[in-house]
């Protein structure tokens, strides 16, 4: 596989470390970019994944979901295009050497819609040639020089209003271009060729986190879905790398602990992601973030 050039990812990490002089995340002025830093290892932590693409300048990490290990270092991509459950390690970084990165939330419909048009186009890039990979909703692959080059472009309009609000949207754009026609893995191949069962999941995790409040019923996900409960199941978990139930109790107490965090009450927050015992609730949180709920900590 190719790898990045070195010059072009040394300026991204110049680019980024003036954007971002504080640790943590910071929103741009560039809608749905954001950019991080931090200059502290950790180890795994849970957090949640919206549909997104993180382009790494520097550092490692590695992201689990029900112990598949992804990682993506400096001159790597990880894209994920469904909401998701993880749990994040930083391995390396450091206040000489922070880790630094940029990350795009994804819009499905926007990337769907480019889809369609390559679709027109015919272009063979974006057919699998490989039947034989696994179907997955997340993904990590070395960083193409296309799409290194666009981030570089995306995060200099920030240095200027005009080219901010002449050219953002067509490099974002140019962005979910590179991302569709990159062959670095098979795994984007297949998800390309499978993105009708994507899309289908996608629906029922809609469903799931539109509705967190109540029970999960799996013949109502998998009609969302339009697919028989036992197809329904087994193609959830190709995708998500975890079942409909796991998915949704996750979502949940993640749900619970924003709005613990945003200072709502613990029997509160238990009530409002569907638990009716205030004990379960806490048994199952602490299990989950290894922390009771009253113990509040900083969003990441």
């Amino acid at each position: 596989m190719a790898q990045p050039d070195p010059a072009k990812l040394l300026e991204l990490k110049t680019l980024l470390a003036r954007h971002v002089p504080a640790e943590g995340p910071l929103e741009t002025s560039l809608g749905g970019v954001y950019v991080y830093k931090t200059s502290h290892p950790h180890t795994r932590q849970p957090e949640r994944y919206d549909a997104g693409v993180v382009i790494m300048a520097s550092g490692k990490k590695r992201c689990y979901i029900n112990n598949k290990l992804y990682n993506y270092n400096a001159g790597d991509y990880l894209a994920v295009f469904l909401p998701m459950p993880v749990e994040v390690e930083v391995v390396e970084a450091s206040p000489e050497d922070p880790l630094l990165l940029v990350g795009l939330k994804l819009d499905l419909r926007r990337l769907a819609e480019l889809l369609l048009q390559l679709d027109r186009l015919e272009a063979p890039s974006t057919h699998a040639q490989d039947n034989t990979s696994s179907t997955s909703g997340i993904f990590a692959a070395p960083l193409p020089n296309d799409l290194l080059d666009a981030s570089i472009r995306l995060l200099k309009t920030l240095d200027n209003p005009a080219d901010q609000a002449v050219l953002s949207q067509n490099i974002i754009t140019e962005i979910y271009y590179r991302l569709l026609v990159d062959n670095n893995t098979r795994e984007l191949s297949h998800l390309l060729a499978q993105r009708g069962q994507i899309q289908q999941i996608a629906r029922a995790v809609d469903h799931i986190n539109q509705h967190l409040d109540e029970p999960v019923v799996i013949a109502t996900l998998a009609a969302a879905a339009n697919m028989s409960t036992s197809h329904f199941h087994k193609c959830f978990k190709d995708v998500m790398h975890m079942s409909p139930l796991q998915y949704a109790k996750s979502m949940k107490l993640f749900k619970a602990q924003s709005l613990i965090q945003a200072g709502a009450q613990v029997s509160q927050a238990g009530y409002a992601v569907g638990y009716n015992s205030a004990a379960q609730f806490s048994r199952e949180y602490k299990r989950h973030f290894g922390m009771a709920p009253s113990v509040k900590v900083a969003a990441s």
